[in-house]
């Protein structure tokens, strides 16, 4: 896992418009056996501008985050307006 580069703490990116910071990182034995990287993000809700937090694996090549808390989720449901 040499290549692995992990984000550090207070990370911004942006996706469509929101803002994503990095708030935790930890790491967690899997089935098999190894170790997995786990992000922990926090964002707004773009409904209701409350925080939210989430979860994802440091080895994903892709980011497709959720924009909406859990009151307000929408799976499947695009936010619109957005960028």
């Amino acid at each position: 896992m040499s290549d692995l580069v992990i984000p550090p703490i207070g990370f911004e990116r942006t996706y469509k418009g929101q803002v994503y910071r990095v708030i935790d990182t930890f790491e967690r034995d899997r089935a098999n056996g190894t170790v997995a990287t786990i992000i922990v993000w926090v964002s707004e809700c773009v409904e209701c501008a409350d925080s939210f937090t989430f979860s994802t694996p440091a080895r994903s090549n892709k980011f497709a985050p959720n924009r909406r808390c859990q009151v307000h989720k929408r799976p499947g449901c695009r936010v619109k307006g957005g960028a």
